[in-house]
């Protein structure tokens, strides 16, 4: 991932729900980073974090935490919390990872191209929007595409399938589908008979 965005924190040394308190109280949120040599408590701007929260990586995005002057090269949200009526931001944590070392994230998959089961009166599924693989943090895909075009009536499209980008690999322990190409099911027409009978008399 090139052209990481760089979010800011202050250290904080205080803890404890009133000091929450007041930090959200002055448009900031208590956040710890993990990871490092130490555990540090930060305090963070909600608006920022929001926004690289809502990006295209989401979660999976990789970025540098500079902490009062000091930059961590590569650190993702591990965890977050939201208000449950208003949706903003209470809590984040931060962890350092290891760019050389392949973590397991949770990306978005999506079909192109039109199915011949489709073709054929078939309708497509995304059985699994989302699916599980192990990339290095700063190869992390946004989303996993894969092309349909292939497949038939009532035909799957398995895991093992997906067209995978290098360095790309799949975490599953079992096979499961992510696509699936179904016939649909008529409507039910009833009285249709009765009116034939009706207009035969």
């Amino acid at each position: 991932m090139s052209n990481k965005p760089t979010f800011k924190a202050e250290k904080r040394v205080d803890s404890g729900k009133g000091v929450a308190r007041k930090l959200r109280a002055a448009g900031k949120i208590p956040a710890v980073c993990y990871g490092t040599d130490e555990t540090v408590s930060l305090s963070a701007d909600p608006k920022v974090l929001t926004e690289l929260l809502t990006g295209p990586f989401r979660t999976n995005l990789v970025f540098r935490l500079e902490i009062d002057g000091d930059v961590l090269e590569d650190v993702m949200v591990r965890e977050y919390q939201l208000d449950p009526v208003r949706r903003t931001l209470l809590h984040a944590d931060f962890v350092a990872v290891d760019p050389n070392q392949k973590l397991k994230v949770t990306v978005p998959v999506k079909s192109t191209g039109r199915a011949k089961g489709v073709r054929e009166g078939g309708k497509l599924r995304n059985v699994r929007p989302e699916v599980d693989v192990f990339a290095l943090p700063n190869e992390i895909p946004v989303k996993i595409v894969h092309d349909v075009t292939g497949v038939g009536l009532n035909e799957v499209v398995r895991a093992s399938e997906l067209e995978l980008p290098e360095g790309v690999e799949p975490a599953y322990t079992n096979d499961y589908s992510v696509f699936s190409v179904a016939a649909q099911r008529k409507a039910a027409t009833f009285g249709q008979d009765d009116d034939a009978e009706e207009a035969e008399a």
